[in-house]
């Protein structure tokens, strides 16, 4: 029963994989799951806009305001795209050090992508209000994976009996 089974989901993330293992389901990797590859973009992006959206001005008039945080949602995007190819060019340049060698160049970029918003969730979280709220489930749902990938790695994916 160790064949893949499309019908079975899989997944990439260490706390759906843990959950599934639980479960009796699958827990090796893997990383066709668009849905939670959605999902981790979505939350990601939204880190990003409330962090930069604290630095927008809000004492002149509200409509000012909206406008700036459309141009500021659009400015978001084009931050990731470059914060993509910086981290790319900095997986590169470790990689002769010995770094992110014996990893895919994907998983990497997984790694920087989420220090970036982590960073940015902690300072969230310093500043308060409802903004900190959502940093802080991004920072639990790290804690929770990161807590899941130890618990694959001493058990090696085996399956819950």
């Amino acid at each position: 029963m160790n064949e893949f089974d499309p019908s079975r989901p899989r997944f990439y993330f260490s706390l759906l994989r843990l959950l599934a293992l639980l479960r009796g389901g699958d827990a090796t990797r893997a990383e066709t799951n668009g849905s939670e590859a959605w999902l981790a973009g979505v939350a990601m992006y939204l880190i990003g806009f409330l962090f930069f959206a604290q630095f927008v001005p809000t004492d002149g008039k509200p409509w000012l305001t909206a406008l700036s945080l459309i141009v500021l949602a659009f400015l978001v995007w084009l931050f990731w795209l470059l914060v993509l190819y910086l981290n790319s060019l900095v997986i590169k340049l470790l990689q002769p050090a010995g770094f992110f060698r014996s990893i895919p160049e994907r998983r990497a970029q997984s790694i920087l992508l989420g220090i970036s918003a982590t960073t940015m969730a902690f300072d969230l979280i310093q500043r308060g209000s409802w903004t900190g709220e959502i940093a802080a489930i991004w920072l639990v749902a790290v804690a929770l994976n990161l807590a899941a990938a130890i618990i694959l790695a001493f058990r090696h994916g085996t399956r819950a009996e």
